[in-house]
C-alpha cells in the first residue's frame, strides 16, 4: 500500500525553528528595547520578570497556534480518508498479522451482515473457510512490504452462505507492527457470466448437432409416412393396377379389406401415420428453433410460434418429467383469425420457452388441493396494430417485493445452481430491444403469475422494424 504523504512532514522542525528564531530576537531585542524606554534600575528589574512571563505566554501561543492547525490538518485528513473508505462499494478489511480482524468499512458489515463489535472478534479463516491461520500468519510477515497482489478465494457470510470474491491486498508496517490490509470484490455476477457464455457456446454447437439430427430423421420419417399412404392406396383404392395386381394373386380386395378393419389395422397404420407426422412436426420445430443464428425477421403467426413452443418442451424429456409436463392442463384461447407478427422467430420462441417453463417450474412448488390442479393459460388478444400475448399459470404468485426486480439481471428466486438469473432479463431485452415490444408481468400470492408480452401487429412488409 502506497504511504500518503503527511500534508505538515516537517512539524517538530518548524516548531522548534520558530521557537528559536522567536527566542534569538526576543533575548536580542527586548533588553536594547528595556533601556530605551526605562531608565529606573528598580523597574527594569521588576519588567524583566514581566518580559519573561510575556515571552512563555506568546512562545506557549504560537506553539499552540502551529499545532492547532497541524491537529486540524490531520483531522480533516483523516476523516477524508475514513469517508473515502466509507464510500467504497468493495468491502475493505485491516488485520493484524496474527489474522485478527482490526477494522472493516461499511460495505464489509452490509456485504458478509455482521455487525462493526462481531467483526472485530473474528479472524480472517471466520471469513475465507479455506485459510489456515497459522500459514496465512507466516504467509503475511514473510511478504514483502507495500506490493499489491490479487487472488481468488470464497468468502462467508454470517448466514453461513459463501460467495466467490477476487482479493486485491497488500501488507504494510505501522509503528513496528504488520498489517494486512484487503479490498474484496465479489465475483458472483462476473462467473455467472463466463458460465452463461459457455453454456451459449454449448447451445449453439447443440443447435448445429440438431439441425443435422433433425436432416438425418426427416428422411427415414418420409419412408415411414410414404409407405403408410402408399399401403392405404393400394388395398383401399379401386385403381385398375390394384385390381390387375389382385386379380394375378388370386385376392379379392374386399376379403382383404373386411380382414384389416375386423384386425383393426387400418388403425394401427392411421396411428404409425399419426405418430411420423407427429415426429415431423418436432424435427420442423427443432429446425426453426436451431436456425436461431439468422438475425432477420420474418412474417410469423403468433399461434404458430407458441404450439411450436409447447410442442419443442414437450420434446425436452428431462424437463417434462421434472416438471410433470403432462399433467399440466394447457388451455389455449386463440382468436379466429390468426395474427401475425414481424420477428426473429428463434428469439421470439426462446422467450415464450422460457416464460412457459417458468410458469411450469412454479407450479410444482405449489400444492392442490382435490378440485384445483395446475393449469396453464396460453392467450393471444388483438389490440388496435398490437398483439398481446399473455402466459398465466395458477401457481404460488410472485410477493410484490420481488415483482419489480424479475427483469433485473441475475436475479432469481431458485435455489442456487439452479437459474442463472438471466432467463426473464433476456427475454425482456429481446422483446423491448430487439422487437420494439412490451413486457409486463402481473401477480398475486397464492393465486398465480401473468405475463404479457405486446408486439407491433402485422407482417415484415409493413413493419419497420430493423
Amino acid at each position: 500500500m502506497p504511504k500518503r504523504r503527511d500534508k505538515h512532514p516537517h512539524i517538530a522542525l518548524l516548531i522548534a525553528t520558530v521557537y528559536a528564531l522567536f527566542g534569538f530576537f526576543w533575548i536580542l531585542f527586548s533588553d536594547k528595547l528595556l533601556l530605551l524606554l526605562v531608565r529606573d534600575t528598580d523597574l527594569i528589574n521588576k519588567m524583566q520578570t514581566f518580559k519573561g512571563w510575556f515571552y512563555v505566554l506568546i512562545s506557549a501561543a504560537i506553539i499552540y497556534l502551529l499545532v492547532n492547525k497541524y491537529d486540524r490538518s490531520v483531522q480533516k485528513s483523516q476523516q477524508d480518508y475514513i469517508r473515502l473508505l466509507e464510500n467504497i462499494a468493495d468491502p475493505i478489511y485491516l488485520a493484524n498479522s496474527s489474522g485478527r480482524i482490526m477494522d472493516v468499512n461499511e460495505s464489509a458489515l452490509t456485504t458478509l451482515g455482521y455487525s462493526r463489535y462481531e467483526f472485530k472478534e473474528l479472524t480472517v479463516a471466520d471469513l475465507d473457510p479455506n485459510v489456515d491461520l497459522e500459514d496465512w500468519s507466516k504467509t503475511v510477515i514473510n511478504s514483502p512490504l507495500d506490493q499489491r497482489f490479487a487472488l481468488e478465494s470464497r468468502h462467508k457470510r454470517k448466514d453461513g452462505t459463501c460467495f466467490p470474491v477476487e482479493v486485491v491486498a497488500c501488507v504494510f508496517e505501522d509503528n513496528g507492527q504488520i498489517f494486512y490490509l484487503g479490498v474484496a470484490r465479489d465475483i458472483s455476477h462476473r462467473i455467472q457470466t463466463l458460465e452463461l457464455l459457455v453454456e451459449n457456446e454449448k447451445m449453439s454447437s447443440l443447435g448445429a448437432m440438431a439441425a443435422g439430427i433433425a436432416h438425418e430423421i426427416n428422411n427415414p420419417l418420409s419412408a415411414i409416412l410414404g409407405a403408410c399412404q402408399n399401403v392405404t392406396n393400394r388395398i383401399f383404392n379401386d385403381t385398375p393396377k390394384n385390381l390387375h395386381i389382385a386379380k394375378e394373386c388370386n385376392a379379392d380386395l374386399e376379403s382383404m379389406r373386411e380382414y384389416m378393419r375386423k384386425r383393426d389395422i387400418l388403425r394401427m397404420i392411421g396411428t404409425i401415420s399419426d405418430a411420423g407426422k407427429r415426429a415431423s412436426q418436432i424435427v420442423s420445430s427443432m429446425l426453426n428453433f436451431s436456425r436461431g443464428g439468422s438475425k432477420k425477421m420474418h412474417t410469423c403467426q403468433t399461434t404458430a410460434l407458441i404450439d411450436e413452443s409447447i410442442d419443442l418442451i414437450r420434446s425436452d424429456f428431462s424437463f417434462s418429467s421434472n416438471t410433470k409436463f403432462n399433467q399440466i392442463k394447457i388451455s389455449k384461447d386463440y382468436p379466429e383469425q390468426p395474427l401475425s407478427v414481424c420477428c426473429i422467430r428463434s428469439e421470439i420462441q426462446q422467450v415464450l420457452m422460457n416464460l412457459i417453463k417458468n410458469a411450469c417450474e412454479a407450479m410444482t412448488e405449489k400444492e392442490y388441493h382435490a378440485e384445483d390442479f395446475p393449469q396453464l393459460q396460453l392467450r393471444v388478444k388483438n389490440g388496435k396494430h398490437l398483439v398481446f400475448i399473455e402466459v398465466e399459470d395458477n401457481g404460488p404468485g410472485i410477493p410484490q417485493d420481488r415483482l419489480k426486480k424479475v427483469f433485473e439481471p441475475f436475479y432469481t428466486s431458485k435455489d442456487v445452481g439452479k437459474g442463472t438469473g438471466l432467463g426473464l432479463s433476456i427475454s425482456y431485452f429481446i422483446i423491448t430491444e430487439q422487437h420494439k415490444g412490451r413486457m409486463e408481468v402481473q401477480s398475486t400470492l397464492d393465486k398465480g403469475t401473468k405475463f404479457i408480452i405486446t408486439l407491433p401487429e402485422g407482417s415484415c412488409d409493413c413493419c419497420n422494424i430493423q
